[in-house]
């Protein structure tokens, strides 16, 4: 099963924070609050300096999915690392429904974190217990916090959920929202193309075609999946290969030398996660 490489989720949401949300010193004194989508990522923002010692909530908690997935990160601006004592809890209610599941909100699901790494829990009727994959995928990007993934399936595959923030350290914590809950929608992944380019084919000389896609979780560019490069050259088919380089998917062909006058088409083509994403050419060979 993919696993989003995480040196792309923590650049990439240090780009989606603003700069003045991405400072950790506690002399910082103003936050954005409410509900944004930014790009891929739906940000939620929580009022600073009312967590006393605990991990402070700031702007920029940001969730997204795929197909997948889920990837959550949490903004502790005071914070440039997991300290001795700090507890984080993210509260899952996949169900939307406050009357069932535990806790304030009726979560089935926490997630529990500290420097120990991140675990998954459910709601039992009684408590929250550790899961058959409890253990998750977590990072500390600088000059954010906690970045973790959890596969969709683990947490019954919603549509949608209403989450929770906590933070703990000693007597003092922080929650975010202050109130109420906040809610976020699990949207089906989808593949962007942009318009392909090749250069000039010329017959007894390779030719490659690129196409950048553009993964809609992470407004990045997409660099892994199956690459189907398909080309005729007249009425006859010729083999391609293909790679993904430089932020694009490349197919390339070897044209022989008795092409010249001939009409090369075909297409490049990407998988992933089950979503397709392709783009034609036709080009006269020279």
């Amino acid at each position: 099963m993919h696993k989003p490489t995480f040196a792309l989720i923590a650049g990439l949401l240090l780009l989606f924070v603003p700069a003045a949300w991405g400072r950790t010193e506690a002399t910082q004194t103003s936050c954005h609050t409410g509900q944004r989508t930014l790009a891929a990522w739906t940000s939620y923002d929580d009022p600073i300096e009312d967590g006393g010692n605990a991990p402070d909530f700031c702007g920029g908690e940001a969730v997204t999915n795929d197909n997948e997935t889920i990837m959550i990160g949490i903004h502790a601006h005071n914070r440039s690392g997991f300290v001795s004592g700090d507890s984080y809890g993210i509260y899952l209610d996949t169900d939307m429904n406050a009357a069932t599941g535990g806790g304030e909100i009726g979560a089935e699901y926490e997630i529990a974190l500290d420097g120990s790494g991140a675990r998954l829990e459910q709601w039992n009727g009684t408590s929250f217990q550790p899961t058959s994959t409890a253990t998750l995928p977590m990072l500390w990007a600088d000059g954010y916090g906690p970045v973790l993934t959890v596969d969709r399936t683990a947490v019954g595959n919603p549509t949608g959920f209403r989450l929770v923030i906590a933070s703990a350290y000693g007597s003092d914590s922080d929650r975010a929202p202050d109130e109420g809950t906040w809610s976020y929608t699990v949207t089906p992944l989808r593949l962007v193309t942009k318009p392909l380019t090749h250069g000039p084919a010329l017959a007894g000389k390779s030719f490659a075609a690129r196409m950048l896609v553009v993964r809609n979780d992470f407004d990045a560019p997409l660099d892994e999946g199956t690459i189907r490069c398909a080309a005729k050259l007249g009425a006859a088919s010729i083999n391609g290969t293909g790679r993904f380089l430089h932020d694009r998917v490349v197919c390339t062909w070897r044209l022989p030398s008795a092409a010249r006058g001939k009409r090369l088409a075909g297409s490049v083509a990407v998988t992933f996660q089950g979503v397709l994403a392709s783009r034609s050419f036709s080009v006269a060979v020279r």
